[in-house]
C-alpha cells in the first residue's frame, strides 16, 4: 500500500480541475440499474484518509478481501492530510478513486450534487439483509430513496473516566453496566467534575471535565437538553442550534468552563502551547474526558500509572450520544462501481466485523460481529466496553443531514470557538447573530 497512485493522480488532477465546468458539481443524479455482476477482472482504487492503515484493523480487512477476491484487484492509498480539499479536486476533475472515505457529515451534500453513485440499486440486486446490520448504519445515506454510501462501522462516544483520580478525591466514579442507568444526570456530572477541579497550582491543573474534546457534544447534548432535532431540522432547512433549548445547551457546556471553571478551557495551552483534553487525561490531571471510541487505542498504549474506565453521557432529558459513522462512497465518475460495490459488502461481512470487534477499532455495521466478538478481555481496560455496543441499541443519534452542512459549519464553528467558547459573549449573543447566515447555507443562499 503506498501513495504512487495518489501522488500521479493529485498532480493529473489540480492540472485539470480548474478546466471542469461548475456545472458539473450541481448536476442532478441519473437513476441507475445495477449491472449483472462483471465477470473480469476489474481494478479498483481505494482511498481512506488515515496517515496509514498499516497495522490497522482495516488493513487487515482489505487484505483479506484481495486474497479471495478473483474478479477484482484492489489498490490501496492513503491520505492523512487536507483531505476534504483533495477529494473535492479529485471529484470536481472526474478523476477519482473508486471508493473514497468519506465524512458522514457531508454523504447527502455530495450525493444530491451529482457526485456520487446511488448504491441502491445493489442493495436490490444482491438482496442487502438489513437485518443483519444496526439500523443506525442502514438508514443514514439513504434519501429520497437512494443511498449515498455504505458505513462499515460506527465510533460511538463516551466520557473517559479517571478511576484513580475519582477514588482519591473520594467522589463516586459513575461507572455503570447498562447505558441508560438511574440517576447520572449532567447536575451529578456538574458536582463531580467541581469536587474533582484542583487549581491550586496554576502551571498545572487538574480540571474535572472535558466536553470540548470533541465536536460531537453538539449533537449529543443538544438532544440530550430538549432539541429533538439536534443541531438541524429534519428537512435539513433549520438551525435548531438557535433555539432556546439549544442555546441553553451550549450554555451549559460553556458555563463549565467560563462560570464554574471546572473544565479544561478552549484551546487550553501551558507553558505557550495547546495541551489537549486526551494529553490531560493521559497525564492523569483530567477526570472526565468526553470523546470517541477511537480514542481507547492510545490510552491503552500510554496510560500506566492509574486506572481508567468509560461511563455513559450525563442525563439531562435525555441519555444518548452522537456516534462517528465510518462511510465509504463510490463517485459517480467511476468506471468499477461493482468491484467497488464487491469491496463495501465484504468490509460489512460478519468476518470482517470479527476484526474490527476484536481490536475493538469501532462497532461494526455487522451485529452479530459487534454482541460476539466486543467483549472487556481480562485485565484489558476498559472494563465496560460493552456500554459501546448498547448505545447502539437504541441511544445513538445523528445530525440530520443536510445539503450545505460543510458550510453552515465553516460559519458557525469558527465564530463560536473564537467568540463564545473562549468565554467572550453569551451563547445566544453568537448565535443569535449567526442565525441568518447559518440558515440561508442550508439552503444554498450564502
Amino acid at each position: 500500500m503506498n501513495r504512487r497512485t495518489l501522488t500521479r493522480r493529485l498532480v493529473q488532477t489540480t492540472a485539470t480541475a480548474g478546466l471542469v465546468p461548475a456545472a458539473l458539481l450541481t448536476a442532478a443524479c441519473e437513476t441507475q440499474q445495477a449491472k449483472p455482476k462483471e465477470t473480469g477482472v476489474q481494478e479498483v482504487t481505494f482511498l481512506d484518509w488515515e496517515a496509514s492503515l498499516e497495522g490497522l484493523p482495516t488493513e487487515t480487512v482489505l487484505k483479506n478481501f484481495q486474497s479471495k477476491a478473483q474478479n477484482v484487484k484492489l489498490t490501496v492509498d492513503t491520505l492523512g492530510q487536507n483531505y476534504e480539499e483533495k477529494m473535492r479536486t479529485l471529484l470536481a476533475a472526474g478523476t477519482p478513486y473508486d471508493i473514497h472515505r468519506v465524512n458522514d457529515d457531508y454523504v447527502r451534500g455530495n450525493g444530491t450534487k451529482g457526485l456520487m453513485t446511488d448504491l441502491m440499486p445493489f442493495y436490490k440486486r444482491d438482496k442487502v439483509k438489513r437485518e443483519e446490520l444496526w439500523d443506525f448504519h442502514y438508514n443514514f445515506p439513504i434519501h429520497e430513496g437512494k443511498s449515498w454510501a455504505w458505513a462499515t462501522g460506527n465510533q460511538p462516544r463516551v466520557l473517559f473516566i479517571n478511576k484513580t483520580l475519582f477514588q482519591n478525591k473520594g467522589v463516586q466514579a459513575p461507572l455503570f453496566d447498562k447505558w441508560d442507568p438511574p440517576g447520572w444526570t449532567w447536575e451529578d456530572m456538574v458536582s463531580a467534575a467541581q469536587r474533582l477541579t484542583d487549581t491550586s497550582n496554576p502551571d498545572r491543573p487538574t480540571f474535572g471535565v472535558n466536553i470540548y474534546a470533541d465536536t460531537g457534544f453538539e449533537q449529543t447534548f443538544l438532544v440530550n437538553f430538549g432539541v429533538e432535532e439536534g443541531i438541524y431540522s429534519k428537512d435539513g432547512k433549520r438551525w435548531t442550534m438557535a433555539t432556546p433549548k439549544g442555546i441553553e445547551a451550549m450554555q451549559a457546556i460553556i458555563d463549565l468552563t467560563c462560570r464554574l471553571r471546572v473544565q479544561r478551557p478552549f484551546n487550553h495551552g501551558e507553558g505557550g502551547s495547546g495541551v489537549s483534553g486526551a494529553t490531560l487525561f493521559t497525564q492523569g490531571r483530567l477526570a472526565m474526558h468526553y470523546s470517541t471510541m477511537t480514542a481507547m487505542r492510545n490510552f491503552r498504549r500510554d496510560i500506566k500509572d492509574f486506572d481508567w474506565d468509560i461511563a455513559p453521557v450525563p442525563k439531562k432529558e435525555r441519555r444518548v450520544t452522537e456516534g462517528s459513522l465510518i462511510c465509504y462512497c463510490v463517485p459517480k465518475e467511476t468506471k468499477n462501481a461493482d468491484g467497488a460495490w464487491q469491496v463495501l459488502q465484504h468490509m460489512t461481512s460478519e468476518d470482517s466485523g470479527r476484526i474490527f470487534a476484536e481490536q475493538q477499532y469501532y462497532i461494526p455495521a455487522n451485529k452479530s460481529a459487534s454482541t460476539k466478538y466486543i467483549v472487556a478481555k481480562p485485565g484489558e481496560k476498559p472494563e465496560h466496553v460493552k456500554l459501546f455496543v448498547e448505545s447502539m441499541t437504541q441511544y445513538n443519534t445523528l445530525p440530520n443531514f443536510t445539503s450545505n452542512t460543510e458550510r453552515a459549519r465553516q460559519i458557525y464553528r469558527p465564530e463560536l470557538n473564537t467568540k463564545a467558547y473562549i468565554c467572550g459573549e453569551p451563547a445566544k449573543q453568537t448565535i443569535d447573530g449567526l442565525k441568518k447566515q447559518v440558515e440561508d447555507s442550508l439552503i444554498g443562499q450564502y
